[in-house]
């Protein structure tokens, strides 16, 4: 046993099971079109990303939060021309945290729910209901937002349609993977970055939303936008509790986002499994490309 360990790692029984099941060759046959759901759940997030990505492209804000305000966004720029580029900061950043969701969702459906695996469908609903749950860091500040209740009411009826026609699913993974090769190794240490990774996303995602919840700004944020609270109070007393409710909404985004990287990381890793590969490659690039565009966008 400690030979073996030291040189295959704890997970080697788990390697050992999934062997075991592989030789076995049971043939799964679907009986289930809950994954469908699961995938208009991802499809719809999606979407969602694009369109706020649209919103932040454009006006930044949209006509309620102008009422809401009881201004225009042309008496805040005239305020303080900071304002506005700071907030489609956070709100392009949200938009793509979205997506990148939205295709994790779809690519578990599609590779895993549908064929049964219980990991997938555990990783999916895991992350769905912190997402869910994130609604309510935002909606004690006194401004509610509307079009995110829409958006989270649109999503929750096909997540629990998918909830409900799959719980019976409980297959476990199998892997034709017997060696410690060389490849196998070096893979580790891409699985270990990959964990790291979805950490990460989840240890600022907390810290986003604790931000967003308490003091809404960072040092950084202030000296961008050369201003304070009190004065953005006595200009407009509804200006941070609509900047507050994008942060903490970003904030719960990403630690939903960043369980679905970690225990894709965990569960999903295994040999001749590339989509898990292809998920994680394409699901990073809309965060990746819009954190980096919005910082280059706005200086």
């Amino acid at each position: 046993l400690t030979h073996g360990y030291v040189l295959s790692g704890p997970g080697v029984p788990k390697r050992i099971n999934e062997a075991v099941l592989h030789n076995r060759k049971k043939v799964m046959t679907s009986s289930s079109d809950g994954w469908i759901w699961y995938f208009l759940f991802g499809l719809f997030m999606f979407i969602g990303g694009l369109l706020a990505l649209y919103i932040s492209l454009t006006s930044i804000v949209l006509p309620y939060d102008e009422h809401f305000l009881t201004i225009n966004s042309h008496l805040i720029l005239q305020f303080n021309d900071r304002i506005l580029p700071f907030m489609s900061h956070d709100r392009m950043t949200l938009s793509g945290t979205i997506m990148s969701g939205g295709i994790l969702f779809m690519s578990l459906a599609r590779n895993g729910i549908k064929h049964h695996y219980h990991w997938a469908k555990k990783a999916t609903d895991t992350s769905a209901f912190v997402g869910f749950l994130a609604i309510f860091l935002f909606i004690g500040y006194g401004y509610f937002d509307w079009l995110h209740a829409l958006f989270w009411v649109v999503l929750l009826l096909p997540f629990l349609i998918g909830f409900f026609k799959t719980k019976g699913i409980n297959r476990s993974p199998e892997s034709e993977n017997l060696t410690n090769n060389s490849a196998w190794k070096i893979s580790l240490i891409g699985q270990l970055f990959f964990i790291i990774l979805g950490f990460s996303i989840i240890i600022g995602g907390c810290i986003i939303s604790f931000v967003g919840v308490t003091t809404t700004f960072v040092k950084t944020d202030l000296n961008y936008l050369c201003i304070t609270p009190s004065q953005l109070n006595a200009f407009n007393q509804h200006l941070i509790p609509v900047i507050s409710h994008d942060r903490a909404g970003f904030g719960g985004g990403l630690v939903s986002v960043g369980l679905l990287v970690l225990m894709i990381s965990l569960w999903g890793f295994r040999q001749n499994q590339k989509w898990i590969w292809w998920t994680l490659l394409f699901g990073s690039l809309p965060a990746f490309l819009t954190d980096f565009a919005v910082h280059l966008k706005i200086g």
